[in-house]
């Protein structure tokens, strides 16, 4: 008894492919057993508290068996990738890895920025209107990055160029951003989301903007300005999407009252935006001088 006691204890803390797949599978029919009852069976009963445990300590087993496998899956993965010469570049060139992802968001951007537009051209919103005019703007941006980066890549002065110009518009931008605040405290136009739909918003936010803060300081390690613009751009537009949660937090819980908040919030996020633009600008002509 002993012996068998050990076996399984075993297999629970080193666990097996085949003992994996049966606890997922059980984790699963657990998990739906317990949504069912609570859809289709109101009354507590003593089924609802045995799925309530399988359930929980599933959940609990899932953690540590995910937690034990994800170094392997993930050592797997990069053996398969790194048999192709393109993911094997995303893995080892943080440069090429940089312009790849850049290139792959250039067509979300563009389908986010359309989608705003026609939003608001249906419905007649000048808040989703300017959302769009923003997004298109980072849209050519980006646009003018990747085409320098594709035709100009070895181009040293084309590049010094294209980094000014996006300093340049990032300068315009400072006064979308004064027109958007504008808008929110006179015109009181924003944007609500449904339910609990808000904070799903916050959660995605947060990762954009942590993300964009962590790439935009390794990319001050690298020398290519294209690189340095890409991560500039989207640690912009990460910022604009806080300022876009603010509003939606402060109309959500405030009753959109606080002005004062969302005009120091944009602001500071002007003054941002403002900084990065000029210090694109110098930057250019000082590595113009060189």
């Amino acid at each position: 008894m002993k012996k068998l006691f050990g076996i399984i204890i075993d297999k629970i803390k080193c666990p097996r492919r085949m003992f994996l797949l049966f606890f997922y599978i059980t984790f699963m029919l657990a998990v739906a057993g317990t949504i069912l009852l609570l859809v289709f069976v109101p009354e507590k009963t003593v089924l609802h508290y045995v799925f309530y445990v399988l359930s929980a300590a599933g959940l609990v087993y899932f953690v540590y068996a995910t937690v034990l496998v994800a170094p392997k899956i993930k050592a797997r993965i990069i053996l398969i990738l790194r048999r192709r010469t393109f993911t094997n570049n995303i893995l080892e060139n943080y440069g090429f890895r940089t312009v790849v992802f850049a290139a792959a968001g250039f067509f979300t951007d563009i389908a986010y920025a359309v989608f705003q537009a026609l939003v608001g051209i249906m419905f007649y919103s000048v808040w989703n209107i300017t959302i769009a005019l923003l997004y298109f703007v980072l849209v050519a941006l980006k646009g003018i990055i990747l085409f320098c980066e594709i035709k100009y890549k070895n181009c040293f002065e084309k590049q010094v160029k294209t980094y000014r110009v996006c300093g340049y518009l990032l300068n315009l931008l400072t006064f979308a951003i004064a027109g958007i605040v504008v808008l929110i405290n006179k015109a009181e136009m924003y944007y609500e989301y449904a339910g609990n739909v808000i904070y799903v918003v916050a959660a995605v936010t947060v990762y954009k903007i942590v993300s964009a803060i962590i790439q935009f300081i390794r990319a001050r390690g690298q020398d290519s300005l294209i690189v340095r613009a890409i991560r500039n751009v989207n640690l912009v537009f990460a910022v604009y999407s806080v300022l876009i949660l603010q509003v939606s937090l402060n109309q959500a819980f405030g009753n959109g009252q606080n002005h004062l908040l969302n005009n120091v919030f944009g602001g500071i996020l002007a003054l941002f935006i403002l900084i990065i633009s000029v210090l694109m600008i110098v930057k250019s002509h000082k590595a113009q001088c060189r």
